[in-house]
C-alpha cells in the first residue's frame, strides 16, 4: 500500500483535499448568475460537503458582504456630493 492509498483511507470523505477537476467544476458554477450566490449559501452553511469548499465559500460570502457594504459607502458619499453639486448650481 502506497502512502497516498494509506492518506486517503484515513481521512473523512468531507475533509478530502478537492482535486483540480473538483475547482473548475465549483469556477463554472460561479459564473452562471444568480445561482452563484444561491450556490455559495448552499456550500457555506449547508450540514454536509467539502470542509475545503466550505470554508472557500464562507470566505467568498465574507468578500462579496464587505465590497457591498463599500460600494454602498461610496456610492452613498457620491451621491451626497453630487447632490450638493448641483444644489450649488441652482443658487
Amino acid at each position: 500500500m502506497d502512502h497516498q492509498t494509506y492518506v486517503e483511507g484515513s481521512v473523512a470523505e468531507n475533509e478530502k483535499v478537492m482535486t483540480m477537476k473538483d475547482w473548475i467544476i465549483v469556477s463554472l458554477f460561479m459564473m452562471i448568475p444568480i445561482a452563484n450566490i444561491v450556490l455559495l449559501f448552499v456550500w457555506a452553511f449547508g450540514s454536509d460537503g467539502n470542509l475545503n469548499r466550505k470554508n472557500w465559500a464562507k470566505a467568498g460570502l465574507l468578500l462579496l458582504a464587505i465590497l457591498m457594504g463599500l460600494y454602498f459607502v461610496f456610492g452613498t458619499i457620491i451621491a451626497i456630493v453630487t447632490f450638493i453639486l448641483i444644489g450649488m448650481e441652482w443658487q
